[in-house]
């Protein structure tokens, strides 16, 4: 849905609060203001700051997007707030204090983009220590300029509290520039409704500085034990699950950067003191920067995952991060399928019994069987006894075929050609570095020439017995040139159905295992157009949910980005993804009660064929699983291990009238301790042969939800 300037406006407000804090949410910025007034000089001026910033930057015409998610906001905030905190607003401190957050912006937008452009990092809040220490060296120079002493003017609310409460509420109450100790407890507490992992993240990296610095310290001065902890606590909010997913690695990475927070300190606190510069979150920057910097350097990023997607809280990055490496990370650039029509079985696959070992370990030979297994009919001694024999082969990928070898005459069974082991070959260039070829074909069969395009799917030969092949059988291997019989390539099929001894089970970039009967994904027409959205498509659902009835409009729009998504008539939104023969719904953001949600747990994962014995799973981030009180409770073990997983299972039912249902069944299930914990919810989508989709419905903790087209262009 499409804001408007006031409502753009005030969000970049409260999300420019938000992002000082490494959150998204609205009610967390807005919490976040209502705060900084506890100190209302510092509030006041904050608000002023990013007021003016974010309006400097939508007159000047900056990314809109950005400014709605307080990119050029947040330093505003910071210059404004410092401000008041060190002087007292006096005319021409105010006057100073209007320039310089024009020039807090600049910078800030001139530093993001070199930062992002030199080092692919962010530029925190850099712009506001440089615009501040600029305005520090400045402002002595004019008349009536008057320092405020914050502490001694506002005191401490929270006397009767242990010396470390003090120490701790005051350091999170820095964050947004507030002296007063019960701005920390209410930080501290729209922090634990936000995230539950950094609260602990809060809590560990404030108590271990605490510990180092009055261990090492026999009385440490108490402003540098609030600086330590004050930056302590910034670095544990973005390398605690913000800027880095987390793992098991997060605590000892944590502990070590606090090391790095009190060397830094004291380094800071040294050198700046002779120009009488304060050393703010310097350390902070310096520290969370070159961590960041120096892990992208690394040859794997398996356990500390650096942020490559839009932020949420650290256990939504993380929800999001592991269904998407679960769902995705098999995925490769290019998306062949088997080189053959029908059901085929794997007679020798990777590291075969016979030959293929070594270099040549990675490929596959095809044959077909009945239901008895047996792959001939008849004697089998003659190649025309076998099932396979004369049946089609087909191009696996488009490409460009770079070399055919004919004119192999087929064995009689039971005969070998060693001399010419390949036998009749077509080999494919699919681009981007990859071949396939396909051998043993039967003479005189190739339908194709060197230098001819073929499409995936395209006839290309037929199944023989030529070359090294006892009996007809179809060898396919994927290779990295165009040289006959060279070394094998490991490189999946990217989507296939494999029998076994419960029906048939979808594969996505997966290896066609030993004796496992595999084909490819027949595509249903009425599914595919059911599931096939396209740009500009307008869909109108009738709903009912909670006793209420109400209308939904769906709107399949792309983004700058060119994901496909659907959005609906409350601004929501479905990424969808459809590659090859599979529908996926691939993330959601926004209601937990609106058609578009429902829909999406309902269809995650949706292979473009129908089969009655095909089932198949997928997995959901739990952040986009229904509301549960248990995932609140374990989240803080998330930086030690997983609690809860939610998982879908699939499968097709057609009714009597030939009407498709897609069923769905999701799974809410805890892990170790929390293993007794379990919940269910149930979907089914109808497709109808000749309207597509007609209606669905989902039903989990004993309500259902009901939606049905009133309006498709699908």
């Amino acid at each position: 849905m499409k804001q408007t300037v006031k409502e753009l406006y005030i969000d970049s407000i409260l999300y420019s609060y938000a992002q000082i804090f490494f959150s998204n949410r609205k009610w967390f910025g807005f919490a976040a203001l209502l705060i900084s007034f506890f100190d209302v000089k510092v509030g006041a001026m904050g608000l002023l700051g990013v007021s003016l910033s974010n309006a400097f930057a939508l007159f000047l015409d900056f990314d809109k997007e950005k400014i709605r998610n307080g990119f050029y906001g947040f330093n505003g905030i910071l210059i404004g707030g410092a401000i008041a905190f060190f002087f007292e607003l006096t005319p021409i401190i105010i006057a100073l204090a209007i320039v310089f957050i024009f020039l807090a912006f600049f910078i800030s937008a001139s530093l993001e983009h070199f930062m992002a452009n030199i080092f692919n990092l962010p530029g925190l809040s850099l712009p506001f220590v440089l615009s501040f220490y600029i305005f520090l060296i400045v402002a002595p120079n004019f008349y009536n300029v008057i320092y405020r002493n914050i502490f001694a003017e506002q005191g401490n609310w929270i006397l009767a509290f242990p010396d470390w409460a003090n120490v701790l509420l005051t350091a999170v109450a820095f964050i947004l520039l507030q002296s007063k100790a019960i701005a920390g407890i209410f930080f501290l507490i729209i922090i634990l409704f936000f995230s539950r992992i950094m609260f602990v993240n809060t809590l560990i990296a404030f108590f271990v500085n605490y510990f180092i610095v009055t261990f090492l310290f026999i009385q440490p001065d108490p402003t540098f034990l609030m600086l330590t902890s004050f930056n302590a606590v910034l670095t544990a909010f973005a390398l605690g699950g913000s800027m880095i997913i987390i793992s098991k690695k997060t605590l000892p990475l944590l502990l070590m950067t606090i090391f790095f927070i009190i060397i830094f300190t004291l380094f800071f606190q040294n050198i700046l003191s002779e120009k009488l510069l304060p050393v703010l979150v310097l350390p902070f920057n310096v520290v969370t920067l070159s961590t960041i910097y120096s892990l992208k350097f690394r040859r794997e990023s398996t356990d500390l995952t650096l942020l490559y997607f839009t932020p949420g809280s650290p256990e939504e990055n993380y929800y999001y991060h592991t269904s998407r490496v679960a769902r995705f990370e098999g995925f490769k650039y290019l998306f062949p399928e088997l080189p053959f029509h029908g059901e085929w079985k794997v007679t020798q696959a990777f590291d075969g019994e016979f030959t293929h070992k070594d270099e040549w370990r990675y490929a596959w030979d095809f044959e077909i069987a009945d239901e008895k297994g047996c792959f001939h009919d008849g004697t089998g001694t003659q190649r025309e006894d076998y099932y396979c024999y004369n049946t089609i082969v087909v191009a696996p990928l488009d490409g460009k075929v770079v070399r055919v070898v004919d004119g192999i005459y087929d064995n009689e069974i039971g005969a070998v050609n060693l001399e010419q082991n390949w036998g009749n070959t077509v080999i494919i260039d699919h681009g981007q570095g990859l071949f396939s070829s396909l051998s043993h074909l039967k003479n005189k069969s190739i339908s194709v020439k060197e230098g001819d395009e073929v499409k995936k799917g395209q006839i290309i030969a037929r199944c023989g017995n030529s070359g090294r092949s006892p009996r007809p059988h179809l060898h396919f291997q994927f290779q990295l040139t165009d040289k006959l019989g060279d070394k094998t390539y490991k490189f999946p099929i990217s989507q296939y159905i494999a029998e076994n001894e419960n029906g048939e089970q979808l594969r996505v970039f997966d290896y066609p295992k030993q004796n496992q009967t595999v084909k490819n994904i027949d595509v249903h027409k009425s599914v595919k157009e059911a599931f096939t959205f396209k740009l500009g498509d307008d869909l109108i659902w009738q709903c009912e949910y909670g006793g209420k009835s109400f209308e939904e409009e769906w709107k399949v729009k792309v983004d700058m980005l060119n994901v496909l998504y659907i959005e609906n008539s409350n601004g929501d939104r479905l990424n969808i993804y459809q590659p090859g023969k599979i529908f996926y719904a691939s993330s959601y953001v926004g209601s937990k009660k609106s058609a578009l949600y429902f829909f999406y747990l309902s269809a995650s994962k949706v292979p473009l064929g129908y089969s009655s014995k095909l089932v198949w799973e997928d997995v959901y981030p739990l952040s986009s699983a229904p509301v549960s009180l248990m995932r609140y409770v374990t989240e803080p073990l998330l930086l030690f291990t997983e609690t809860l997983e939610a998982r879908g299972k699939f499968n097709w039912f057609k009714t009597e009238t030939n009407v498709l249902n897609l069923i769905s069944k999701l799974e809410i299930s805890g892990k170790g301790l929390f293993s007794f914990y379990a919940k269910e919810g149930y979907g089914k989508i109808t497709i109808n042969n000749e309207t597509g989709l007609t209606e669905f419905s989902y039903t989990y903790d004993e309500k259902t939800f009901n939606a049905k087209i009133k309006k498709g262009d699908t």
